[in-house]
């Protein structure tokens, strides 16, 4: 299925290239405003701008410079009631999860537009990140909170009975990122472009701190976590797929 994909993006690819050669295709583009779509071949996925969630934007200045500014805003809210009406001592178990994500990115790109359909651009680009997460369950009427990250109980069978396991997801942090980038637009038409970005930077992210807090009579024995961690990440970046993009 991956290489149907591929190949049939590299045939709408050469035919928009002959289309293009036989009209003549203006490339050059002076100011405005642009944004694009996320085109990921491998998995058949087409998203607004990218795999990360950002509504990103362009202001052309002229041929040569553009602005671009990125953000991202999600925010997840699941709530699961359940009631075990068997045995002699029924119960009811109400967990209500939450899980805000925001980010800011601000960059400058250099383009090297020659009158040709190919646009090349080198740049940079800096950002910061939130997350905040929380989880509310109550066990009949003893609450239990969790602030910073979800908790997640594993089962598994270790040969002679089923163990339980916990861990944590939707672990909320504060980043930030910075990075040289470079790539390039092919316009298909007027305003119209293909193009692929790569970049190497560096990202910091402080995880927050997971609190739990719980009633006395709360049931389970599970550790109650301090988990207090941060991470440093180099190295290159790569778009997740195609951007397809438009100038308006």
């Amino acid at each position: 299925m991956k290489i149907i994909y591929l190949i049939l993006i590299v045939s709408l690819i050469l035919a928009a290239v002959k289309n293009a050669d036989s009209q003549n295709v203006p490339t050059k583009y002076v100011k405005g405003w642009g944004t694009e779509l996320n085109f990921n071949p491998f998995d058949g996925s087409l998203s607004l701008n990218n795999g990360s969630g950002q509504i990103k934007v362009r202001r052309f200045l002229n041929n040569e410079i553009a602005l671009r500014g990125a953000i991202t805003i999600g925010y997840k809210n699941d709530f699961d009631n359940e009631k075990q009406v068997y045995g002699t001592q029924p119960t009811e178990t109400a967990d209500k999860k939450t899980s805000f994500l925001t980010g800011l990115n601000f960059g400058v790109e250099k383009h090297f537009n020659n009158g040709s359909r190919i646009s090349p651009y080198i740049g940079f680009e800096i950002g910061v990140g939130l997350k905040k997460s929380k989880q509310e369950i109550e066990y009949n009427t003893f609450p239990k909170t969790l602030k910073g990250a979800w908790e997640v109980q594993n089962y598994y069978y270790n040969g002679q009975y089923y163990v339980s396991e916990w861990s944590y997801k939707e672990r909320g942090f504060v980043s930030g990122n910075g990075e040289i980038l470079t790539g390039f637009d092919f316009y298909m038409a007027d305003n119209f472009y293909l193009g692929y970005e790569l970049g190497f930077g560096l990202e910091y992210i402080k995880y927050s701190k997971i609190e739990v807090t719980k009633d006395a009579n709360y049931p389970g024995t599970e550790n109650i976590p301090d988990l207090d961690s941060k991470s440093w990440r180099v190295g290159p970046r790569l778009l997740n797929g195609i951007r397809i993009g438009y100038n308006f």
